[in-house]
């Protein structure tokens, strides 16, 4: 088995997409017609919110987009791995996977979450499948590897 799940980048995309026609329709709806021209206000502190917000939304784009973070799952490994540095967890040094619903989270779905826990740290790992592609498969691949590990479903 080598499976590979890529990150997703819709959100992101969507939410600097939202962010920038916000600031648009209230930079229109808040600007002047004088002498025949339009002025666009920009002494306005919403304006200046909306851009905040904008250029820190592209700037998470830009960051997750950099660093391209993947999971791989092969039969006797599960790989973190980004653009610049790859982590390899043996299954061997793998205490237990857990595939479960969040608990902080009260959302409507099936919002889930995996935990690793790893011999050699005190804290899981914690997976949320819903930040990538083929979340479905992801679930079911932990799932088969929580029962080769020995961990619960």
């Amino acid at each position: 088995m080598h499976k590979h799940f890529k990150r997703r980048f819709e959100f992101y995309y969507q939410s600097v997409a939202v962010y920038a026609v916000a600031l648009i329709l209230y930079a229109v709806i808040r600007g002047s017609f004088a002498e025949d021209e339009f002025k666009i206000v920009f002494k306005d502190p919403i304006v200046y919110a909306f851009i905040v917000v904008l250029v820190y939304s592209v700037i998470v784009l830009v960051f997750n987009m950099l660093y391209q973070r993947d999971v791989v799952v092969t039969d006797d490994s599960i790989i973190f791995k980004n653009r610049f540095d790859s982590k390899t967890i043996k299954l061997s040094n793998v205490e237990w996977i857990r595939v479960g619903r969040a608990k902080r989270m009260k959302v409507r779905g099936s919002f889930r979450v995996i935990k690793l826990k790893l011999k050699d740290q005190l804290r899981a790992l914690r997976i949320n499948p819903v930040h990538f592609h083929d979340e479905h498969d992801m679930m079911e691949t932990f799932k088969e590897l929580s029962r080769k590990v020995g961990g619960n479903v």
